[in-house]
């Protein structure tokens, strides 16, 4: 296993034919995750961590990953005067959601296609909740511009890395907003009931999370080619770049 944790002073100490998986989330507790955790079971790459776009840039130096993995939600720098909904108005608003009672009444006596029915009356809870939940992250500056920031930010510096979303928090809009943007994939955060279950949780994911990397990382790696000349422009050194990582990425799959 090698990695760089974000927050470190100086810049990672990066050997030619490294494959990379640069992983960028606002969360120190999801860094530990990755690194305690997910790069265990990569053993052949390196995870550089950051917590910023600006931070992963700096700590590539001229290097280009296989792969961008990505937080979606996080701070909203421009949300003023974050802040939580206080306890008597989020009751109110829960009040407002329906109820199983909704869901159930009438229903055995209901003509037609009960199934459907029943599904849709039980959205209507679960859309009640989605959209609360939106609500009040919003209100703690909590979204998910960050993610597609970072999103935007890859796309305009490595052309034709990938970058896939890996996200606990995701809901419906968010993965409409995702795919809109030009994410190469998304990948669901194992969640426990605490932190402990939830490292367990992510240890037992995490062979196969990389697997699924490393498959979407092969599906675009020989795309690269036609973005030589775009990484000359970029760095020095940027055109021998995609060949090494051409090459080095040719010899992991081949071993």
């Amino acid at each position: 296993m090698a990695l760089i944790a974000p927050g470190r002073r100086g810049f990672p100490t990066l050997k030619e034919m490294d494959l990379i998986i640069c992983f960028i989330d606002d969360s120190p507790f999801e860094h530990d995750l990755v690194r305690q955790e997910i790069a265990p079971s990569g053993p052949d790459l390196k995870f550089i961590q950051a917590y910023t776009f600006e931070e992963a840039k700096e700590r590539l130096v001229n290097r280009i990953p296989i792969l961008f993995l990505l937080d979606l939600w996080g701070q909203d720098k421009t949300v003023k005067g974050p802040s939580l909904m206080p306890k008597k108005d989020l009751e109110a608003k829960i009040s407002r959601i329906q109820t199983l009672d909704t869901v159930y009444e009438g229903l055995e006596d209901l003509k037609g296609d009960r199934t459907n029915e029943y599904l849709k009356r039980l959205f209507t809870i679960v859309d009640g909740w989605r959209n609360l939940f939106e609500e009040v992250s919003g209100r703690i500056g909590q979204n998910r511009l960050y993610g597609l920031s970072n999103l935007q930010q890859v796309r305009k510096c490595y052309p034709g890395v990938p970058a896939v979303f890996y996200t606990r928090k995701s809901l419906i809009n968010d993965a409409v907003a995702m795919f809109e943007a030009g994410a190469d994939g998304l990948f669901i955060k194992p969640t426990g009931t605490d932190d402990s279950k939830t490292r367990l949780s992510t240890r037992q994911y995490a062979p196969k999370l990389i697997e699924a990397l490393v498959l979407v990382a092969d599906r675009h790696m020989g795309n690269l080619n036609t973005f030589k000349k775009a990484y000359e422009a970029k760095f020095i050194g940027g055109k021998k770049e995609v060949a090494h990582l051409i090459e080095a990425w040719r010899a992991f799959r081949n071993q």
